[in-house]
């Protein structure tokens, strides 16, 4: 089975940014943004992926979101274990 997996762990990494500083360019709240980054929220709005595309001047919405085979991972994340995302690949 397949899963939507966001990848905003990989953005703050990438652009060198905290989840505080990317609210401001975005103008998500910040305990949504943490809830979509500790994966407490299953759901994002399209705008907030709009927001922060163009706050991060992203043209691929791979970028921000993933495809990816449920299995351990899922089991871990509803155990409230996060996976170490660093050493994932895209």
């Amino acid at each position: 089975m397949k899963k939507i997996e966001l990848r905003i762990t990989e953005l703050l990494l990438a652009y060198n940014l905290s989840i505080n500083e990317l609210h401001l360019k975005t103008g998500i709240r910040r305990a949504t943004l943490s809830e979509l980054t500790n994966g407490k929220r299953i759901r994002i709005q399209f705008d907030h992926i709009e927001k922060i595309a163009n706050a991060l001047d992203i043209d691929d919405i791979n970028e921000i979101i993933t495809l990816v085979e449920a299995g351990n991972e899922e089991k871990k994340w509803q155990q409230g274990i996060k996976p170490n995302l660093k050493n994932q690949r895209r």
